[in-house]
């Protein structure tokens, strides 16, 4: 069985390594030079649930993305700089505040998963001082998006500098859209209500200030551990902007994001290099994955947004399953929260 996947960044790779251990032989499609050419391209990503009050249909799915992803990542470790360091979400406010201690209650994760520490337990945890409460997740951390999509793919034939505009000239079994807003760019899915953000991580050397951190820290932004000496922080959110030109603003703009939440960590920072991407989410910034219903054998994931490191993967799966008619991996109300069809 052959399914052709257009798209070589997460989506693209995530699909093609489900797929081949499925028994099922995947054919990637990239338009550009490289794999994880874009927003799936950095070398440091924050990989953690996009934590809600309650647990809906949507905190189902980021809650089995993550566990789902992290069975994969502890058989990739060193490959792609997988580091579980733990993520402290810090509660910088009362809207903040409100919702992680819903999250803590409501998704019921064990406290080996998820706690609520204090100020004086996330200075322990972070090596660092951190003067608020947060919500501590130990098994998150940092990974390279981009090393990932190279061992998805590892042993998959892959066309690069290949751009398909008709899918009717593809052999195979199946097609899946996995490229982003690419995907609008066929007259199969040009109707969803998918958008662009764009966003711009800034990778600086640590100080003496920083270089003790031992966790990854989200508030308005992220900051990372360092890793062979820099730091990944992020991230910049322009929505109104669909260019992944380098903006020498933007670096300003993440340096003064981290010293407004914690301010004795400021000082003179080098930026070592930058990258931007363009990422796609939807309507309601959540996931569509599925079917295309009036089309035989064609499938989408895209919108992943900036979740698309744990999302990916699970979506995968749910695809995998339906093209091979497997045993479902998530309730019906998660595939319905994911259905192309649910903004009519």
């Amino acid at each position: 069985m052959r399914v052709n996947i257009i798209g070589g960044g997460l989506a693209g790779c995530s699909l093609s390594y489900i797929l081949k251990k499925e028994g099922v032989e995947p054919v990637i499609y990239e338009a550009s030079s490289e794999l994880a050419s874009g927003a799936s391209g950095n070398d440091i990503g924050l990989y953690n649930p996009r934590f809600a009050a309650q647990m809906d249909s949507p905190s189902e799915f980021y809650s089995s993305a993550f566990f789902e992803s992290l069975e994969v990542f502890k058989g990739l470790k060193d490959c792609v700089d997988w580091n579980p360091c733990g993520v402290l979400s810090l509660l910088t406010d009362e809207r903040r505040v409100k919702r992680f201690y819903k999250t803590a209650k409501s998704w019921d994760w064990s406290e080996d998963d998820m706690r609520l520490v204090s100020p004086e337990e996330a200075s322990k945890i972070a090596g660092v001082e951190i003067p608020y409460k947060a919500l501590y997740t130990p098994k998150s951390g940092n990974i390279s998006p981009k090393k990932l999509c190279h061992e998805y793919a590892r042993g998959i034939k892959v066309h690069l500098n290949t751009k398909i505009d008709d899918l009717t000239v593809l052999e195979g079994d199946a097609t899946i859209l996995a490229c982003g807003m690419g995907c609008l760019n066929f007259e199969e899915a040009k109707n969803l209500p998918l958008k662009s953000v764009r966003g711009q991580v800034s990778y600086i050397k640590q100080t003496e200030q920083t270089k003790n951190l031992k966790v990854a820290l989200s508030y308005s932004g992220h900051f990372s551990p360092a890793l062979r000496g820099v730091h990944c922080l992020g991230s910049t959110f322009q929505p109104w902007l669909d260019h992944s030109d380098l903006i020498e603003e933007d670096n300003l703009t993440n340096l003064e994001k981290l010293f407004e939440v914690l301010p004795y960590f400021r000082g003179d920072y080098s930026v070592a290099y930058s990258k931007a991407g363009v990422r796609t989410t939807s309507k309601d910034h959540f996931p569509i994955v599925g079917k295309l219903k009036a089309y035989d054998d064609l499938y989408i994931s895209t919108a992943h947004g900036s979740y698309g490191i744990i999302t990916t993967l699970l979506s995968a799966k749910i695809i995998a399953n339906s093209i091979v008619e497997s045993h479902g991996v998530v309730s019906q109300q998660v595939l319905k929260a994911l259905n192309p069809y649910r903004f009519k």
